[in-house]
This record gives C-alpha cells, sequence and structure tokens, in this order.
C-alpha cells in the first residue's frame, strides 16, 4: 500500500475508533448493513414486477367496438388476455382491454399488437411496468 493512502486513512480510522464514538459507529454499521441486507432483498425475494400491454381507445369509441377489439384479438402464447375488471371506475372505462405481457416473447407481443391495431376505435398501446 502507499504510504499516502495510510498517512490519509490513520486519522480516519482513529476517529472511529476513539471509545467515545464507538455507539455511534456500531448503530451507523449496522443501519447500512440493514439497509443493504434489505435492498438485497427486495431486489431478488420480492414478486417479479407486472407487465401490462393497455390498449388506449379513442374517447368516442363504442362499449361495442371495445367489445369486438376484446373479441378479435384473443391471449396470444404468452400475452395473455385480462379479464374485464368487474367495476365501474372510469379508468376501467377507459382502458378496458389489457394483456399480461411479462412471460411474452417478442412476437407475441407483435402479434397482439398488429392485431389491436387494426381494430376501429383503437388509438394505440402503450407498455407498463408495474412493480419492484
Amino acid at each position: 500500500m502507499s504510504s499516502s493512502w495510510r498517512t490519509a486513512t490513520a486519522p480516519a480510522v482513529r476517529y472511529l475508533t476513539d471509545p467515545h464514538r464507538r455507539l455511534a459507529v456500531i448503530l451507523i454499521s449496522l443501519a447500512a448493513v440493514g439497509l443493504i441486507a434489505f435492498g438485497v432483498f427486495a431486489t431478488l425475494g420480492g414478486p417479479p414486477p407486472q407487465q401490462q400491454a393497455v390498449v388506449y381507445f379513442d374517447p368516442a369509441a363504442t362499449v361495442a367496438e371495445k367489445d369486438a377489439a376484446r373479441a378479435a384479438c384473443p391471449s396470444v402464447g404468452q400475452a395473455i388476455q385480462l379479464p374485464p375488471d368487474r367495476n365501474d371506475l372510469a379508468i376501467t372505462r377507459a382502458y378496458p382491454l389489457r394483456y399480461d405481457v411479462a412471460k411474452a416473447s417478442t412476437q407475441d407481443r407483435a402479434a397482439i399488437y398488429a392485431c389491436v391495431s387494426r381494430q376501429p376505435g383503437v388509438v394505440g398501446m402503450s407498455q407498463e411496468t408495474q412493480g419492484q
């Protein structure tokens, strides 16, 4: 090790090993280890993120057009059409057609996008990642 590194770290080591600061150093060290452990757990042990493709309809699209798009574009491979929500929220009415694409291949996603884009009343699609 170079002598400049030793010279720079010696005061820091003395400062941290001073008996008057021992409790604070131990508490801060435990907190840092806890944060690191939580970060590793949250990254590796948490649930996988959800990826959804959401179909955007023209505001003037009718319920019949939305239902027709749902019927015309079922699940493809691992791009799974999600069942319609059973509530009466405005967001559910605006975005009634969604697909779970977390495990879908590029070909599956392309097939869904191609089918949906041909449907009347559809403006586009967006992919969202939720969680993590």
